[in-house]
This record gives C-alpha cells, structure tokens and sequence, in this order.
C-alpha cells in the first residue's frame, strides 16, 4: 500500500498543472470581495465574512475531483488497470493507497484557505471559523468519495471528472441556502462531518469490495 501511495504521489507532483485549480478559487474569491469592498465601501460585506470563509472552503472539495477521477478511470483508460490488478499486492491495499494518496491535497488545500481567510478576518469569531472548516472538511469528504466512486464505474477520465463535477452546484446551492443556520453553533457542524465520515466509509468500503470483484 505504501508503495501504491508514493507512486500515486509522484505521479502527482510529476505534473505542475495539478495545482492550477488549488490556486484560482482563492484568488477569485478574494478578488471579488476586494472589488465589492472598495465599489460599496464595506457595508454589503457586513456580516458576510463567515459566508466567505465557508464558501471558500467548499469551493477547494471538488477540485480533488481530476485525482479521485484519474484513479481507477485513468488506470483503464491507459490499459494499466488489468496489469494493476495482476500485480502481488493485494487489491484491498491497491484502493486504500490511491485513495491515501488522494485525500490529502483537497483536506490541506481547503484547510489552508479556510484558516488564511481567517487570519486576513480576525473579526470571524472562534465558533463561526470551526463550523467552516467542519463545513469544508465535511465537502472534502463526500466529494472525494463519490468521485473515486464515479472512477471505478466509468471508463474514461472525461466521464469521471464530468460526473463528479455534478456536486459542485448542489453544494454551492447548500452554502447559498444554509449558511446562517450552519454557521450558528457547533453542533450541525459536527453532526453533518459525521454523517460525512459515515457516507465516506461506507462508499470507500462499497468501492473497494467493488475494486476487487473487478
């Protein structure tokens, strides 16, 4: 499994256009509040800065969606998946390695943007900041396993990224909607990335029994 991991990794860092997407939402967020402070003088933005910062977290989830998409769709697209598949290492850890080697970009890009955000908006109070970065952790999850889902099912990379970007407008829709009532307490924060981890681990589960039976 850990050989699955380094490789998956260098396979990564091998390609500088990886961390493209990482960068764009943040700059766009950022510049985009910075013109609606300047052009109304910081009155729209009252109060809207725990929005942001969960807004910005949820935009980094999908964009693990290209490397949970490459995983399994990229292996059969290039004919390699049979000859993964045919190799000594077990199947079980050929699926936990490509999705260790998955999780941790979207998690360290998102959380990095969420605490960033914070130290350039001290005024976001202790309990708005956590129930964003619970908010983002949680997107992180769902869509990095539904994605890999998406990988082992469909037989081009096109296809699976094209379905696991689905998630990007009901998640938009669910910050748009839900934001006030999210970023109240701690509680529907820590009950939603629970939830999360239980769908997460369920679908891991379902994809690997799925990997193997392949």
């Amino acid at each position: 499994m850990l050989h699955v991991f380094k490789h998956e990794l260098r396979l990564v860092f091998r390609d500088p256009r990886f961390w493209i997407p990482f960068v764009i939402p943040p700059v766009i967020l950022a510049a985009s509040q910075a013109i609606a402070v300047s052009h109304y003088g910081g009155q729209v933005m009252e109060g809207m800065e725990g929005y942001m910062m969960l807004l910005l977290g949820c935009l980094m989830a999908p964009m693990g969606a290209p490397l949970a998409a490459d995983s399994f769709a990229g292996e059969r697209e290039r004919n390699s998946l049979e000859l993964l598949q045919l190799s000594p290492i077990a199947p079980a850890r050929l699926f936990w390695g490509k999705l260790l080697a998955i999780l941790p970009f979207p998690v360290a890009f998102s959380l990095l943007a969420e605490f960033a955000y914070w130290l350039a908006h001290p005024e976001i109070s202790t309990t708005v900041a956590v129930a964003s970065v619970l908010g983002s952790l949680s997107a992180v999850l769902l869509t990095t396993s539904f994605s890999l889902m998406f990988s082992l099912r469909v037989k081009t990379v096109r296809a699976a990224t094209h379905f696991s970007l689905f998630f990007i407008v009901p998640l938009l829709l669910l910050v748009q909607l839900g934001h006030e009532v999210f970023l109240q307490g701690l509680v529907l924060p820590a009950v939603v990335l629970l939830v999360s981890i239980a769908v997460c681990a369920f679908a891991t589960v379902f994809g690997m029994r799925k990997f193997v039976s392949l």
